[in-house]
């Protein structure tokens, strides 16, 4: 019980005290225009593939490894 009050008493007046003002830089607000980097298109294309029945799987790893 004295651990629980212990815990709780410094969060409830943490709670309770005065934020500080947030600093306001020389530059002022963000401008309005918002430039983007962007690319317009996927970086990666989408291949395909095609459903096959389950393979062995040592041969599977193989293939993916490519050694």
């Amino acid at each position: 019980m004295i651990f629980r009050i212990a815990a709780i008493v410094p969060l409830g007046l943490a709670a309770c005290t005065q934020l500080d003002p947030l600093p306001l830089g020389a530059e002022g607000p963000a401008s309005a225009t918002v430039h983007s980097n962007a690319p317009a298109a996927p970086a990666v294309s989408y291949g395909g593939y095609r459903v096959t029945e389950p393979a062995d799987w040592r041969g599977v790893n193989d293939a993916q490894a490519g050694s």
